[in-house]
């Protein structure tokens, strides 16, 4: 796998879960606790995401596809 810039999409977010679309493209949801990231996909329809906890830094994050 390619890596991915996530800089731009992240959009400085620092603190709580992020949920990406699985291209790493899209910003699904975001929010401060895994309890609520829970709830706000399920209002959503519980689309397939890829989570993040969000961090000053990213740099050692890897995941697979």
């Amino acid at each position: 796998m390619k890596a991915v810039d996530l800089t731009g999409i992240l959009n400085g977010r620092k603190k709580g879960w992020v949920a990406l679309t699985q291209n790493y493209k899209k910003v699904v949801a975001s929010a401060s606790t895994l309890e609520k990231m829970d709830k706000k996909l399920e209002n959503i329809g519980n689309p397939d995401v890829v989570l993040l906890s969000a961090s000053n830094n990213y740099k050692g994050f890897i995941t697979t596809a």
